[in-house]
């Protein structure tokens, strides 16, 4: 099996279960504005983008600030917590020599919610949305964050849920994991693996460390 150093996480729905946090924050937001909201279908269109919600709901850039406004509001329930296995695995990568990196279009709250629950010191960088890079699969953000690291990029996995996330690994031609423990891509995106499961996520990790 390949061998993988440097772990590029996304974050929503990678490291941290947010849908429910971020699906409330949009719904509370459409309550306050009188739009009608469906929690599902706001799931739904959340796992693609963010754009695709805001879009499907007629979002003006007065709503779209209002609903960062909630969202980023940590106190907001329910809060965002890290996958239960998350915590233990970002301590054994690091423990076997590996390093995690962050990669989200999430803005600074990210960083908020990783020293929220005592994680930040196992990450080496982070890119977010506040570097203005262009948004996934473009892969201009990690382009530069393996330059600034000086990372060799056949020892680099971008990790994440979404098409997209293995898009902008594939564009930045460094190894992918799609994490899809809801099935929502049976035919899979164009991955180098995939996982449906935490455990087969931890043993597939840890044999890339070996």
């Amino acid at each position: 099996m390949h061998t993988y150093h440097h772990f590029i996480w996304d974050f929503d729905g990678m490291l941290f279960d947010t849908y429910p946090h971020t699906v409330a924050a949009f719904c509370e937001c459409c309550r306050r504005f009188g739009i009608p909201a469906d929690e599902k279908e706001a799931y739904a269109l959340f796992k693609v983008t963010m754009r695709h919600a805001f879009a499907r709901y007629g979002f003006t850039p007065a709503h779209v600030e209002a609903f960062y406004q909630i969202e980023n509001d940590l106190d907001f329930l329910p809060r965002g917590v890290p996958y239960p296995h998350i915590p233990a695995l970002l301590r054994q990568i690091a423990e076997h020599g590996g390093r995690n990196y962050l990669y989200t279009h999430r803005d600074k709250v990210a960083l908020q919610y990783l020293d929220l629950y005592g994680l930040t010191g196992l990450f080496t960088d982070f890119v977010t949305g506040e570097d203005g890079f262009p948004l996934k699969p473009a892969p201009d953000a990690l382009n530069a964050l393996i330059k600034r690291n000086g990372l060799k990029k056949d020892a680099c996995l971008m990790l994440g849920d979404r098409d997209i996330d293995i898009g902008a690994g594939v564009n930045a031609g460094i190894g992918t994991l799609l994490y899809d423990d809801e099935n929502r891509y049976p035919e899979g995106v164009g991955e180098t693996w995939r996982c449906t499961d935490a455990q087969t996520l931890e043993q597939t990790i840890m044999r890339f460390l070996k």
